[in-house]
């Protein structure tokens, strides 16, 4: 009875050593796009977004972190629900969409000509964390360019970076931070076109 218990225990130890780890998931929350003075010079313009440029860390799911400015970590229990990169492209375009700035905006997927193209360079997307762990803050930062498809050439050229310090040291301090900044990025953004318009 004993050598049976006994190997029912070590069972119950096994099975319990392979369960996977709860992971959650952190997605974004975008506000809704204020309403502002718009041009009317590209009112009867089509503007295709194209899909984000990145290096490959920013193409997965993974919630990366520095730490020390020189080495990058990732949380073991956390993850996003969508690419940055995925993100990004998406919410640019459904800000530009919004804004009612063109006749018409489409996203990278789409196969309809346009007459401008939005370029999305990501150069920064990330939880940085002091060397003693006393301080976190999320960075982003994009660069944007407005192309006319017809010539190929650079129309106006914009970078938006945008810092803030988290409230808490952990994952869910950084994805409340980085709403913060996402959005006062893509109000930029759409300002910059609105003037470029002008």
């Amino acid at each position: 009875m004993k050598f049976i218990l006994f190997i029912f225990s070590i069972f119950l130890f096994l099975g319990c050593t392979t369960t996977k780890p709860m992971i959650t998931d952190y997605k974004i929350h975008i506000q809704k796009l204020k309403d502002f003075t718009k041009s009317k010079t590209c009112k009867n313009k089509s503007l295709k977004i194209s899909k984000a440029f990145s290096s490959s860390s920013m193409m997965s799911l993974k919630m990366n972190y520095v730490e020390d400015n020189s080495q990058v970590f990732s949380y073991n229990k956390s993850q996003w629900i969508q690419s940055p990169t995925s993100l990004i492209s998406e919410e640019v375009f459904l800000h530009m969409r919004d804004s009612n700035i063109f006749k018409s905006v489409n996203i990278y997927k789409s196969h309809s000509k346009s007459d401008l193209k939005l370029e999305i360079i990501i150069e920064d997307f990330m939880q940085y964390y002091t060397n003693n762990f006393k301080k976190s803050y999320v960075n982003i930062e994009l660069s944007m360019n407005l192309i006319d498809t017809k010539t190929y050439t650079i129309i106006s050229s914009q970078k938006f970076k945008s810092k803030i310090n988290t409230k808490t040291l952990d994952a869910i301090g950084g994805v409340k931070a980085f709403n913060i900044a996402l959005n006062d990025i893509l109000t930029q953004n759409v300002e910059w076109i609105d003037g470029v318009c002008k």
